[in-house]
């Protein structure tokens, strides 16, 4: 596995042996920030189920502003810290070892960012999207044109929309969805008032 494009291109990233962590396959990487694209540039980025971390280093390398990765395994974390030491970016990332729920509370109640761009790859068997979607809302977590993007098995059924906070008109949208082998990705976008 190896970084696609952009300021640590080439540069091959070490992942976690097993079937615990799927890695996101290249071609799919490479569709995914094609239709980002000028989106990811200055782009505050979550990786939040980071496995390898292959997605937010793929993002820096291609001019994120910065990135958080969270992953509840020891490993996958370890991982992560040494793949962004071979990539040598000079944008901050910061790697969290928390449960995404916890992280998410965590981060809300630091009240010190929110993003361009998340990043969401949880195992294929997660029926939580609607909980996610829910305290991600309510963490408000996610910038004013913030994009959400999750990557699922083709068996997968997700909303065409969904509802951030009840009591305030903010939704999820789906505006793009692409199947890629047995993997499909989803594209939502922030509409809404705050």
């Amino acid at each position: 596995m190896r970084i696609i494009a952009g300021t640590a291109k080439g540069r091959t990233l070490k992942s976690r042996k097993g079937l615990e962590t799927r890695p996101t396959l290249d071609r799919v990487r490479e569709a995914i920030f094609n239709i980002l694209g000028e989106k990811i540039i200055n782009a505050r980025f979550l990786d939040l189920f980071a496995g390898s971390g292959a997605i937010g280093l793929e993002a820096l390398s291609r001019g994120a502003a910065c990135c958080y990765f969270n992953d509840k395994n020891k490993e996958a974390c370890l991982i992560i810290k040494e793949n962004l030491t071979k990539c040598a970016f000079k944008q901050p990332a910061l790697v969290y070892k928390m449960d995404s729920f916890a992280f998410i509370s965590d981060l809300a109640q630091k009240n010190t960012v929110s993003f361009d761009i998340i990043y969401i790859d949880p195992p294929y068997e997660a029926d939580f999207y609607l909980l996610l979607f829910q305290r991600l809302g309510e963490a408000k977590l996610l910038g004013v044109e913030g994009i959400i993007i999750i990557e699922t098995d083709k068996k997968a059924s997700l909303q065409e929309e969904y509802s951030l906070v009840q009591k305030e008109n903010r939704l999820m949208k789906l505006f793009k969805k692409k199947q890629y082998g047995d993997t499909i990705v989803w594209f939502y976008k922030l509409c809404g008032e705050e």
